[in-house]
């Protein structure tokens, strides 16, 4: 394939990326009232206040493009997996499918954990700490701004195994070392639940603690699964 052929390609693949962000934003504006009532939730009776006439709608185009951009992800991944599929090896297409699907399934697993267990915890705690001392008043953007990227930030926690196997893959950990260094990696995920969530509540830090240090493990699994032990060398008779 030439060079004018690959960024044709690339063009085409992009579009199809493109048009399918656009749809599933499309569906996420029909809905978006829907979604605002969801990602409310957590936070109870708490009525949000909007301090410009655009706000309103602004939030609503925001979440709706968010939820698009998520729905979107496995066309989005397909149309990258389709661009550089010919230049796989066989090898790398039996890894390369297994590992996707599972990125999207960890993500999705850390949205629906943290905003089921993690997000209400974090959310009524830091709204009680206003007690009668203050009148909250929580803006529309403010709001959807933190929870989105709360859930985001959980997400992305747990695809902590996937970056655990790809070090590996490069070499620079062995599972090995991760399975003898139990002992810091467990202080790490103490000090990414102290300093990671964004209330400092005990029961929160124990909430993400937890899946971290289960994820740690699920790691080491992934492991052994996808990285052969190097072969003995034979040994030379002199």
């Amino acid at each position: 394939m030439t060079l004018v052929e690959h960024l044709e390609e690339l063009r085409q693949r992009l579009q199809y990326a493109v048009l399918g962000l656009l749809v599933a934003t499309g569906v996420g504006l029909l809905y978006v009232d829907v979604l605002l009532r969801i990602l409310l939730r957590p936070a109870g009776d708490v009525k949000l206040t909007t301090l410009t006439v655009l706000e309103p709608f602004l939030v609503k185009v925001k979440v709706a493009f968010l939820f698009g951009f998520a729905v979107s992800m496995p066309w989005i991944m397909y149309q990258i997996y389709a661009f550089v599929d010919p230049a796989l090896t066989d090898t790398e297409r039996r890894r390369t499918i297994p590992l996707a699907l599972l990125a999207g399934l960890l993500f999705a697993c850390g949205l629906v954990f943290g905003y089921l267990l993690i997000l209400p915890v974090s959310v009524h705690w830091l709204l009680s700490q206003a007690g009668a001392q203050f009148n909250v008043l929580i803006t529309a953007n403010a709001y959807i701004s933190f929870v989105l990227f709360f859930l985001l930030i959980i997400g992305a926690t747990f695809e902590t195994p996937l970056v655990i196997l790809t070090l590996a893959f490069l070499g620079v950990v062995s599972p090995q070392t991760l399975r003898r260094e139990w002992r810091i990696a467990y202080m790490v995920i103490a000090a990414i639940a102290v300093f990671g969530t964004p209330d400092w509540s005990p029961v929160t830090m124990l909430l993400v603690a937890i899946p971290m240090a289960l994820l740690y493990e699920f790691s080491l699994v992934l492991c052994r699964i996808f990285i052969r032990p190097p072969s003995p060398q034979p040994v030379r008779e002199s």
